[in-house]
């Protein structure tokens, strides 16, 4: 293919191309479509994780900790340090929502954090 040809084929590209209409959930565009789907998997998966960290959390509550990432669902330990953390962000929240079918949605908050089940058994509380 000469420089005429691809020229004209990444035009063509161009004008096949369609504009997909987003709608802003906390930082991130989600497609208009998915949306309504998302946000409500998004709050589903956030109450869920706020009942895992629940019990070894004084605090549980949802807050933005870095701008980039986004809302997030954390936990304080007594000391107000930050002991669980999970980010409600397009790459997570499915994750997040497979592990809820599952079943295993605590599993993986661990592991997310580092923790298992033997350190948290540790702490005071």
């Amino acid at each position: 293919m000469n420089q005429t040809e691809l020229g004209a084929a990444i035009e063509a590209a161009k004008g096949e191309a369609t504009e997909v209409k987003t709608v802003k959930v906390d930082i991130f565009d989600i497609p208009e479509t998915k949306a309504e789907e998302y946000i409500a998997t998004r709050e589903a998966v956030a109450e869920a994780a706020a009942r895992v960290m629940k019990p070894y959390c004084v605090t549980v509550k949802r807050e933005t900790l870095d701008e980039d990432e986004g809302e997030a669902v954390v936990g304080y330990y007594v000391t107000g340090e930050i002991l669980m953390c999970v980010i409600l962000d397009p790459l997570e929240v499915p994750v997040m929502k497979v592990a809820l079918d599952k079943g295993t949605l605590k599993d993986y908050i661990l592991a997310a954090n580092e923790l298992t089940e033997d350190m948290l058994a540790s702490l005071d509380r």
